[in-house]
């Protein structure tokens, strides 16, 4: 399921890596999508409001943040394992 969320993940914000010249192979686990400057906050909600639907689910998202990497590509990926 993994690679599943995490090709999700890629395709949501592909178009955001192609206006910024980043290859996908480049965003390993530790890749913040927020503190990069990829998304912002409000972005970040609504990717994770997408990937729940794509996949009904509901990541709580107090707990998701506590982890401490709930904003990074490894982290939104634990998140959904969790929650399933």
């Amino acid at each position: 399921m993994g690679n599943d969320i995490r090709n999700q993940l890629l395709n949501l914000i592909h178009h955001k890596l192609q206006r910024l010249a980043i290859h996908e192979n480049e965003i390993g686990d530790s890749f913040d999508l927020v503190r990069t400057g990829l998304l912002n906050s409000l972005e970040f909600v609504d990717l994770v409001a997408s990937l729940e639907k794509m996949n009904e689910t509901e990541i709580d998202f107090e707990s998701a943040l506590e982890a401490g990497d709930f904003t990074t590509m490894g982290g939104v990926v634990k998140a959904f394992e969790k929650g399933r």
